[in-house]
Order: C-alpha cells, then structure tokens, then sequence
C-alpha cells in the first residue's frame, strides 16, 4: 500500500530532478524565483513545478505545506497531474491534514478525466486503497463532490511575463472524456499527456527516483 501511495507522490521528485541535479543553488535558486512569479500570477504550470521545488527542496526551502499549496492550487484549475498527486497528499496527510475523502474525490477525477494511462492506473491504485478504509457513505459523498467539481478559470500570465526558466507553451486544452457515473469533471492535458508516454509498471517510476531525492522523500 505505501509503495503505492508514494508511486504518486514521486512523479513530483521525477519533474524537480528534470532541470539537472548538477544546477548550482544560485541557478536554483533564480529558477525558482521565475516559477514562483509566475505562479502567483495563476499560471497553473508554474505552481505544479513550483510544488515540485518545494517538496524536494531544490532553489527553495523544503515545504510539504508549500507543495501542497501549489500543488492545489494548480488542481483547481484542472491540472491533472497535480490532481493526482494531491489526492496522495491528501491519503497520506503530507502538507495537510490527511483526508480520504478529498484523497478519493481527486483520484476519482483522474480516473474519469485523464487520458494518460499513467495517471489513471495511479488514480485507481489508490482507489482501490481508500475504498477499503471508507465506509460506503463517505464513497459515495467524495463520488458526488467529484462529480460537482468545475475547473476554476484560468489565470495563466501575459506571454512576454512568463519565467524563461518555465516552460513556453500554449494553455492546455480541456480533456472531454467520459467520466465514471455520477462524475463528470475535466481535467486539463499536461505537457506530460502530449507526449504519449504510457506506464503501467508503476514500480518503475519509484525506480526512476534518484537515491538522494528518495532520502529527502523518505523512502
């Protein structure tokens, strides 16, 4: 079960390790300083990564609390990977108190609005956790508050306000697939869902975590 949860957890140690662990603190330090601007202009890219930074502490202080900030901030307005891994802060209680319903709420989003294999094998992985520690009522509840779910607006920047250490790219377009019964959410395609990358072993990307990043992670 723990290798499960944290199999979600680690696609944000994937992304913060993706600018070069050679990167000087300085460098880290100015990129995180262009996320962050970025970021607090609702641009939802900017606040995935900026959460990335947080949890393994790369240009900024390690924060769980500030990972998940960002991290919600970016699944408000329906970044899907950052949907799926606040559902495994959430299950987990890392930067907020533990909550299984919300954990559930998000997963069952992703399972229903994500076309990335990845991100629904990992959606329903924890699902199948949390459907053996929730009573039926409080399924049901975190069912509907899925389905009540809306994206909030977009508040992306300017182009020419964009960080130079952020990604450019176009805003991404709403996923319109067919979600469970009684959900029926959209999640935003990531820059990851683009590229059609697919996994289904989710034991590989906790293999794909560098050693020092797991010891910050703890596992």
């Amino acid at each position: 079960m723990k290798r499960a949860i944290l199999a979600v957890l680690c696609c944000a140690v994937l992304l913060a390790n993706a600018g070069g662990a050679a990167a000087d603190a300085v460098s880290d330090q100015d990129m995180a300083s262009r996320y962050l601007q970025a970021a607090k202009s609702g641009d939802d890219e900017a606040q995935f990564y900026l959460g990335a930074l947080y949890s393994a502490g790369v240009g900024v202080p390690r924060s769980d609390e500030e990972a998940y900030r960002w991290f919600s901030r970016a699944a408000d307005q329906g970044h899907a990977h950052a949907m799926l891994i606040l559902a495994g802060l959430y299950a987990v209680g890392r930067g907020v108190e533990k909550d299984n319903i919300k954990a559930y709420k998000w997963a069952y989003i992703i399972n229903g609005a994500s076309r990335v294999d990845e991100y629904r094998n990992g959606a329903r992985q924890l699902i199948s956790v949390l459907d053996g520690k929730m009573s039926a009522e409080d399924i049901n509840y975190a069912k509907q508050e899925a389905g009540r779910w809306r994206a909030a607006p977009s508040g992306r920047p300017v182009q020419n306000a964009a960080p130079s250490a952020a990604p450019t790219q176009a805003a991404p377009p709403q996923v319109s697939v067919a979600p469970p019964p009684t959900a029926q959410p959209q999640a935003k395609t990531s820059s990851a869902e683009t590229t059609g990358g697919k996994k289904n072993d989710v034991d590989n990307l906790l293999d794909q975590v560098p050693s020092g990043l797991r010891k910050k992670f703890g596992f």
